[in-house]
């Protein structure tokens, strides 16, 4: 574990990201009066009445610190095979630097540089979508991971599992931000533990900025939802309710000074109300991938749709076949057995390519 960080440094840092209840504004307030986290770790209990810390924080560390051994601690890490990256790394993701209170440390696993290839989607929504959300998502996040942008998202069921599931079919990089730590354990959804393990050896990471063996504690989520939007260029709110995670993920956002991009939906449908109320404050209403592609400058005609048009797959063969008759994605299901997210990916990719047209509701034809 190669940091810009002193190692003894990393190791008591790590310590006091063990203790519940310290967070990025008390870590930064010991660092500050004490100059260093291993001084602040050695420091007697009388001494952190000094510097006025959140009563919550303060509670915790004597409660908890006596308890914990730093060298036991680091070595969750190398077991786990868990990087650890701080504010003074080169590997730190720059977008991260620039939000109000950005995480201490980032705990991960997989490919650190994920966290800094290219441009970053947050793609986030409900966690029970109707089929026209996933339908959505899958459209959408195909043809952006295409484009070459890395999705991001935070793992949990429905919205965020299809933007996953749909940029690492479409071949591209996706990084999944957790309100717990990274080791599999502690992985919330238990249902996503295989999810993440394929995002994580497939380029992509698994991060989170709580140490390991952390549970996944309610009043994380808020705050992993600043990360979240703090990696992305813009956030695309695909459905919500009126109050919902990804509604306070879209707020961060805008505290970020970051986009905000929203799918419209029935007004009858309660999981259309998020986006919807988005839109009316001024979010960009988002119905292809292209939308937010030409609001950020991006080029539909770009390197990984390029390589793709070079050989195709067997999975494109097929629908190439079929598709010489209008098929919707329904019969393409029914006929072929593949899922409607690897459908969707492989259909988008033909469409990147020119190899087949959408005639609306639908429905796709070879050209």
């Amino acid at each position: 574990m190669v940091s810009a960080m002193d190692v003894g440094e990393m190791k008591f840092l790590n310590a006091w990201n063990a203790i519940p209840g310290v967070g990025a504004v008390t870590l930064r307030a010991l660092k500050n009066h004490f100059s260093s986290f291993e001084k602040a770790w050695r420091m007697s209990d009388s001494a952190y009445a000094l510097i006025h810390l959140d009563t919550q924080a303060h509670e915790a560390i004597l409660a908890r610190k006596k308890s914990i051994d730093p060298d036991r601690e680091i070595q969750k890490l190398a077991r786990g095979n868990i990087w650890m990256i701080t504010e003074a790394d080169p590997e730190y993701p720059a977008m991260l630097k620039e939000i109000p209170v950005p995480p201490v440390a980032l705990y991960g696993r997989g490919n650190k540089d994920a966290l800094n290839i290219g441009n970053n989607i947050a793609v986030v929504g409900t966690r029970r979508p109707t089929p026209y959300g996933l339908e959505s998502a899958e459209a959408i996040v195909a043809k952006l991971a295409g484009a070459g942008m890395t999705v991001v998202s935070g793992l949990a069921t429905g919205i965020d599992t299809r933007a996953h599931k749909t940029a690492l079919a479409c071949k591209g990089i996706t990084v999944a931000v957790l309100g717990s730590g990274v080791d599999s354990p502690s992985i919330f959804p238990p249902e996503n533990r295989g999810l993440a393990e394929r995002i994580a050896s497939a380029g992509g990471a698994v991060i989170s900025e709580y140490s390991p063996e952390t549970p996944p504690v309610k009043e994380h989520f808020p705050m992993r939802n600043r990360i979240i939007s703090g990696l992305a260029r813009g956030t695309l709110v695909v459905e919500a309710r009126e109050k919902s995670g990804a509604l306070i993920t879209a707020r961060y956002a805008l505290e970020q000074n970051r986009d905000v991009y929203a799918v419209p939906g029935s007004i009858f449908s309660a999981t259309s109300a998020g986006p919807n109320a988005l839109i009316r404050e001024g979010a960009l209403a988002v119905s292809a991938a292209e939308h937010i592609l030409e609001a950020l400058g991006i080029s539909y005609i770009n390197e990984q749709a390029s390589r793709a048009d070079e050989e195709t797959s067997a999975e494109e063969s097929t629908l190439l076949e079929l598709l010489t008759t209008p098929h919707s994605i329904d019969e393409i299901k029914e006929k072929t057995g593949q899922g409607p997210g690897a459908i969707v990916a492989s259909l988008s990719l033909l469409e990147l390519k020119g190899r087949i047209k959408n005639l609306g509701s639908g429905t796709f034809q070879k050209i």
